[in-house]
């Protein structure tokens, strides 16, 4: 079972798991024959899993855009951490393995690379919620695996899905714009992500552990103004418009560097095909760079 199957991650992990029986869910994304859960409710997500009683779940629910952070905390801290709490108590009473998807932002980007072990130090609302979602986990379902991942990116479905697929837009858009290049990002393809999850996944029903805390990160660090002048060059768009700015760095509660350490994840779960970003970022960006953006596609920019 996949919570959270409507989101970028969640669609690319239904079909890491496409040759088995999978089960996703969504809040009012619910298209393809998503199972529509609130996951913020116990009835609701003890019901779903004693129903379909699952030998694996991934939780990929969370909200990640800082605009909700500011607009709706407390549904955001809803969607972060109690969500995680119910899913892995269900998880835990119906006998289910658990993989958790966190996020880089535990950390405070002063001391990277960041190991499993490495304290975190959050710095802002978003961090500070998926840090309690780990220990929520940890507590609730012992056994859980709990993956860091960093920035991800893929073919999106509406442009704020991404950073990337924003930058995009932007840089397209050619009206003058500032863009932070000093807080570093490793943005991953959420592919190679739900691989991840589904190695992950087969370990921990063949008894192995690779850990209670996991890493997986690509190894290409970019700013946002690097990729917006990587953007322009491969699609010969003037780059004028974008500047370099510190705007991310200096409202403090960005981390200037989270390099997540994966190192040791390959030898535990076997090799898993990096995606290199310079490849994969065109046709993930690609569509967002008109104004009408992709032709009969989804434009408005809230994902419910």
């Amino acid at each position: 079972m996949i919570f959270g199957a409507s989101g970028l991650l969640g669609r690319s992990v239904m079909r890491a798991f496409g040759d088995m029986t999978v089960t996703g869910t969504g809040l009012s994304r619910t298209a393809g024959g998503l199972v529509a859960v609130d996951a913020t409710s116990a009835d609701a997500v003890t019901g779903l899993l004693g129903r379909v009683r699952p030998d694996v779940v991934v939780n990929c629910v969370g909200e990640r855009r800082p605009a909700l952070w500011a607009g709706s905390p407390e549904k955001a801290r809803a969607g972060n951490v109690e969500a995680a709490r119910l899913i892995a108590e269900g998880a835990r009473a119906f006998g289910a393995r658990l993989v958790h998807v966190s996020s880089d932002y535990v950390f405070d980007g002063t001391a990277p690379p960041y190991r499993p072990g490495s304290p975190p130090n959050p710095l802002n609302e978003y961090g500070r919620w998926k840090l309690l979602a780990e220990y929520a986990v940890r507590a609730a379902c012992p056994d859980a695996a709990i993956l860091r991942l960093p920035v991800l990116y893929g073919r999106v479905q509406f442009a704020g899905e991404t950073n990337l697929t924003e930058i995009a837009r932007q840089v397209a858009a050619g009206a003058p714009v500032e863009l932070d290049d000093v807080c570093v990002r490793y943005p991953t393809h959420a592919d190679e992500a739900a691989e991840v999850c589904r190695r992950l996944a087969g370990a921990l029903l063949h008894g192995r552990h690779p850990g209670r805390v996991v890493h997986w990160s690509a190894e290409q660090g970019l700013t946002k103004y690097r990729m917006a002048l990587l953007i322009a060059r491969r699609f010969g768009l003037p780059a004028g418009h974008v500047r370099a700015g510190a705007a991310d760095a200096a409202c403090g509660d960005r981390p200037v560097d989270c390099r997540l350490d994966a190192g040791n994840l390959p030898a535990a779960l076997g090799p898993v095909c990096r995606r290199l970003f310079d490849t994969e970022f065109p046709p993930a960006v690609e569509p967002w760079l008109t104004p009408a953006g992709p032709a009969g596609g989804r434009r408005k920019e809230d994902p419910s």
